[in-house]
């Protein structure tokens, strides 16, 4: 979110360079404003509707169905200058809708043999809180006070919700579908509700009733991290979104006749200027570092940029994409702690003698199989995904392709598809992205000719490492999908 920040900071200042009072090292406030005499705080609340935008729609939905979900919010924010402020906000909808037009070409994961149907709904409630930066847009150029005023807010929010999924009896009744229930779905992370962080872009705009009061309406887009806010999980749409709109009242507070957006009728301060010192394009107010030297490239913050993470800047480090201890400049020490001739630095198993070839790590056993079974659990160690994805690397498909035809030799066995993964995010985020990862093995393996009844998936995330996860070479070892024949499914 910062790199979105800054990007529409840098582009506000291009457009509107014609009409402040700055020069390139220098914006100028155009209202005159008393920093320390004027009043910074502010709390607010109202009235929200929420739009899902999901494997299932609040609007646009299969029977022509809009569904209305009203909430409430409250929140208190502190300017700390008439462009930047901070925003603690909570609050709580109701959340509902259907499916789309289509729909029912998209299997449910995790709920066997159904698809998003036409007579199916979601219903909940979720309540949650964000952080928002807030930026005027208005005060960029702004020169006389006014009554309105527009900004975006940029944040991360956490959410709880006990959203679940129904469908349409006979009667016209619905009931609940079991399998997508929480107790009962495994990416459903709790018995009684689920949760995700999410990210947000919004616009507001306020209209100054008096020295106190404001009105305020509101919409923005939302990003949920997890696919479960609607109760459907399916191969639908990788990005979970929703959109909330809103309408309040702001209440503006302290002693001071002055509030901070909204400037000085009375022209009796001072102006406020932002200054970027160092000219990296950050300002000194968000910058964390704002003294570094000319032309060094910086993060969104101001820091400059670590490329190795090994704590040294680049402009500092002599191996800035090496990492080293800082007491050694920046650059790997000349040790081989396992005396397989591959020092540390490089070393994706330091600890575990390896060979050079297999950078440091133990050669896997390369002894032919004796049978199908043996050929397949092989093939299936060379299944790759692309990062925090679901997706198969295409280079992996030739592999699989083989798998199915060693499956079709043995048309009478069941095979369980397994996925593993190591011990980096959340236990939850892994068993979720485990389970998804071996569903998409399942679903491939079942377009390409191999019954569903002879195929389960299932996913453990981190549970059952068979490397350390210490070090890269063992993470990248966990990172796997196993493929066993079982007598009979759980």
């Amino acid at each position: 979110m910062r790199r979105i920040f800054l990007l529409l900071l840098i582009c506000s200042f291009a457009i509107h360079k014609s009409f402040g009072q700055f020069t390139t090292d220098e914006i100028t406030y155009g209202n005159r404003i008393d920093l320390e005499n004027s009043n910074s705080w502010a709390v607010a609340a109202g009235f929200s509707n929420f739009i899902m935008h999901g494997d299932m729609r609040s609007i646009g939905t299969s029977d022509d169905t809009n569904y209305l979900n009203f909430g409430a919010y409250a929140y208190v924010d502190k300017m700390f200058n008439p462009l930047l402020g901070l925003e603690l906000k909570a609050s709580f909808s109701k959340i509902s809708g259907g499916a789309q037009y289509f729909s029912d070409v998209y299997e449910l994961l995790y709920v066997p043999n159904t698809v998003i149907r036409d007579d199916m709904k979601f219903e909940g409630v979720a309540y949650g809180a964000e952080l928002n930066l807030i930026f005027s847009f208005t005060n960029l150029y702004q020169k006389n006070a006014n009554k309105w005023n527009a900004a975006g807010y940029f944040g991360i929010g956490y959410h709880q919700y006990n959203s679940a999924l129904y469908q349409k009896l006979a009667d016209g009744s619905y009931e609940k579908l079991p399998g997508a229930d929480f107790g009962t779905n495994p990416a459903r992370n709790s018995v009684s509700q689920a949760s995700s962080i999410y990210l947000s872009a919004q616009l507001g705009v306020k209209r100054r009733i008096n020295k106190r009061i404001d009105l305020e309406f509101r919409t923005g887009m939302y990003f949920n991290y997890e696919d479960h806010l609607d109760a459907a999980i399916s191969n639908k749409q990788d990005w979970e979104t929703f959109f909330v709109t809103s309408l309040g009242v702001v209440v503006k507070l302290g002693k001071k006749k002055v509030f901070t957006i909204w400037g000085d009728e009375n022209k009796g301060g001072k102006e406020f200027k932002v200054v970027d010192t160092d000219k990296d394009g950050v300002m000194d107010q968000l910058d964390i570092e704002p003294n570094t030297p000319a032309g060094v490239m910086v993060y969104g913050n101001g820091k400059a940029v670590d490329s190795d993470k090994d704590g040294l800047a680049d402009y500092k480090d002599k191996c800035p994409l090496e990492y080293g201890p800082i007491s050694n400049e920046g650059c790997p020490l000349n040790i081989d702690s396992d005396g397989d001739g591959v020092m540390d630095g490089k070393d994706l198993c330091p600890t575990t003698p390896g060979t050079i070839e297999n950078r440091g790590c133990p050669k896997q056993e390369a002894a032919k199989p004796d049978n199908i079974n043996q050929q397949i659990a092989l093939l299936a160690t060379s299944i790759y995904f692309d990062t925090n994805s679901d997706k198969i690397k295409s280079i992996s498909l030739s592999n699989i392709d083989k798998i199915v035809s060693l499956m079709k030799k043995v048309p009478n066995v069941k095979f369980v598809i397994e996925g593993h993964t190591d011990n980096r995010n959340s236990d939850r985020y892994n068993l979720y992205l485990s389970q998804r990862r071996a569903a998409s093995v399942r679903k491939y393996m079942i377009r390409q000719g191999i019954p569903a009844d002879r195929l389960q998936s299932k996913g453990y995330g981190e549970s059952r490492p068979k490397f350390s996860n210490e070090n890269a070479g063992g993470r990248q070892l966990n990172r796997r999908v196993e493929i066993t024949p079982v007598d009979s499914f759980d």
